[in-house]
């Protein structure tokens, strides 16, 4: 029997009615979209004015798949002929079966957060850990409502559970073992300071036991405010950084790469790794050591990791007769990943560099500071070519147009109808921006036109 019953919904819940529901019922986990779709899980769909949850015209085709609707008003979906759980709000009730799950795990719960980074380190830690028995929101879904769904589907057999978070949620995931990969001034709140900022994702280990590990990067901005608030919760800290002291150490330059922790060294000579991956991996080796995994284990996973889908994605590509590489950085940026990645762009290529930069969002009333910060590491990267697109990459336009082939578009929606004829033949293009920009579109007709 799956681990959803009538009776552990209704206790997690409080409050709500079953519609067609038989007596031995039971679901695997709860679901926020149509997609994907596990085998025997609740849907959630949305009622007439709601936003959250699948449609009904969504969930038609695949009515013999779904164990239960849950929605907020039975007479909108009782012709569906279905179970049907009935709730008072889908956020809050998915809030209170997340938090009810994670009463029920005894393995170890890994949770990230940090200002980038997040989802290649939670993809990294996965890939370690799977073949010990691991789940993790390897979609993307970092927002409290997505863990806490994501949560009621994983399997509360296995030993790990990894889970990226934008701002810590501790009070949801209660992590054995808390990373965070760095900190940068992005999402800043009107009026907020960076300062805040680290106060708030320390929240992180609120709920931790003492003992439990806190994993810091210690070159990150506000190190001391992350410090204090583990040892407020006698948390064991292990630091990462390129300098002495800390506990998983990083040495890089453009012929030798390497990891040092736990008494091990991993050795990444054979092939350059980029200094910001570099500290992904510094933390994976921090988990391994906590958990005490095989070393030439670990190292082999980190030798053969691949990146995610936007997360530098590396695809060579043949589009319309012309050869390219593709750097897919497009699912998202800010001032402190936009840099890194462009400095590693830059020193894993050596001609024919193409960057194609979006907009940075949610900068806030410093939006115009951050963007022109880049302008000394594009000409650091010396581009054959800078394409920029949005408002806010047209103040580094003014400036390096000047001394370099540049161009700007107002939109995606200039740019994708030129994009083909501004790259050459074997041209290398890295493509980064926040979502909201749009430029993952670029890199889906760059796929297309393979």
């Amino acid at each position: 029997m799956d681990f959803w019953t009538k009776e552990k919904i209704l206790e997690a819940l409080g409050n709500c009615k079953f519609y067609n529901v038989p007596e031995n019922w039971s679901a695997k986990g709860i679901r926020i979209w149509h997609e994907p779709l596990g085998e025997n899980d609740i849907i959630c769909v949305r009622s007439p004015g709601e936003t959250k949850g699948a449609t009904k015209q969504n969930i038609l085709p695949i009515l013999s798949k779904i164990s239960a609707v849950m929605c907020t008003n039975y007479e909108n979906f009782r012709d569906l002929n279905i179970p049907i759980i009935e709730i008072e709000d889908i956020t809050k009730s998915l809030y209170a079966l997340g938090r009810y799950i994670r009463k029920f795990y005894k393995g170890k719960v890994i949770t990230l957060t940090g200002s980038a980074g997040k989802s290649t380190t939670t993809k990294m830690i996965y890939d370690v850990l799977e073949e010990y028995g691991a789940d993790a929101n390897l979609n993307l879904a970092n927002t409290l409502i997505a863990i806490c769904w994501n949560m009621t589907t994983f399997d509360l057999d296995k030993k790990y559970w990894v889970i990226e978070s934008s701002i810590g949620h501790g009070y949801i995931t209660v992590p054995d073992i808390a990373i965070i990969t760095n900190l940068a001034a992005v999402h800043l709140k009107e009026g907020q300071t960076i300062e805040e900022m680290a106060r708030g994702k320390s929240k992180i280990f609120a709920t931790m036991k003492p003992g439990s590990i806190a994993i810091l990067n210690r070159e990150m901005e506000c190190y001391e405010i992350f410090e204090q608030a583990a040892k407020e919760k006698q948390l064991k800290i292990l630091t990462t950084g390129e300098r002495e002291n800390v506990d998983v150490r990083i040495f890089y330059d453009l012929n030798h790469s390497a990891i040092k922790g736990g008494g091990h060294v991993y050795d990444f000579s054979g092939s350059f790794i980029p200094r910001h991956l570099l500290y992904d991996m510094a933390s994976v080796v921090a988990v391994a050591m906590v958990l005490d995994l095989p070393p030439e284990k670990v190292l082999k996973k980190l030798e053969n990791f691949k990146c995610l889908k936007g997360r530098g994605e590396i695809l060579n590509l043949n589009c319309n007769g012309k050869n390219i590489t593709l750097i897919d950085e497009a699912f998202n940026a800010n001032p402190l990943s936009m840099a890194t990645t462009i400095e590693a762009f830059g020193k894993m290529y050596k001609e024919n560099k193409i960057l194609v930069l979006g907009d940075m969002a949610e900068g806030g009333d410093k939006s115009k500071e951050y963007h022109l910060s880049l302008v000394n590491v594009i000409k650091n990267v010396q581009p054959k070519k800078v394409i920029l697109c949005g408002n806010d990459m047209k103040a580094v336009y003014d400036i390096l147009h000047e001394n370099f082939d540049c161009c700007h578009f107002e939109s995606i929606d200039n740019l994708l109808p030129e994009i083909l004829n501004l790259i050459d033949n074997n041209d290398n293009v890295f493509v980064k921006s926040s979502h909201s920009t749009g430029l993952y579109k670029l890199v889906d007709k760059l796929k297309k036109c393979n």
